[in-house]
């Protein structure tokens, strides 16, 4: 498809974000990070209402051409998406990027909690999560059009497995309701610091090691 065909399908999915209740600022960012604007109002809505922060690294930015019209990349897919935010699955099934949580936080009024959302086995791949993270992940998958596919990357205190950050990646931070484009790893990083975050990765973008339930 070509890109301009990629943008009339983003200026009609914004249309519809519109008529669902979408503002402004969920179209602006739906244009800057790739996820659906939906996603993202319901994403404010959400965490406003429970005080929590979310960050998210985003999807290519056309993905949002896609989002609804295709189901989200799935764990097991280990391709790589293309340039339309896209991926055939190894059973030849089209998928669109989902969205890969960093972290997840509540906010107690005076900081940030953290609410680990992966195995409680520190570093294994897979296993039980506790009770709060699966509530959570449940309700937003619950009105997500793009769901959730895993745990919280920061949370996967793996090095050697760990994905890591690269210098293309960029990234939403929802903060009760509040949303926030983070273009790089580095403006990711200050955010994190900011707001008083451990950041686990180290200068080559390599997870530490450090964290855990």
């Amino acid at each position: 498809m070509s890109q301009g065909g990629l943008d009339d399908r983003i200026r009609d999915k914004a249309n519809e974000a519109r008529g669902a209740g979408a503002d402004g600022l969920d179209i602006r960012l739906m244009h800057e990070s790739g996820m659906d604007a939906r996603d993202i109002h319901r994403l404010r809505q959400f965490t406003e209402h429970e005080h929590l922060l979310v960050v998210i690294r985003c999807p290519k930015r056309n993905a949002a051409a896609f989002h609804g019209d295709l189901p989200a990349k799935t764990w097991a897919t280990k391709a790589k998406t293309n340039a339309t935010g896209t991926v055939m699955s190894a059973h030849g099934h089209l998928m669109v990027s989902d969205y890969d949580m960093m972290s997840l936080w509540r906010y107690n009024g005076t900081g940030y909690v953290k609410i680990y959302v992966s195995a409680l086995e520190p570093g294994a791949a897979s296993g039980a999560w506790g009770p709060e993270a699966r509530r959570i992940v449940r309700e937003m998958n619950g009105f997500l059009i793009t769901k959730i596919q895993h745990g919280c990357q920061d949370d996967f205190v793996n090095p050697e497995k760990n994905p890591g950050v690269k210098m293309a990646d960029h990234f939403l931070a929802i903060d009760v309701g509040h949303g926030v484009y983070l273009p790089t790893p580095v403006f990711c990083e200050n955010f994190y610091k900011v707001h008083g975050l451990p950041w686990p990765y180290n200068a080559s973008g390599r997870h530490t090691g450090i964290g855990g339930p």
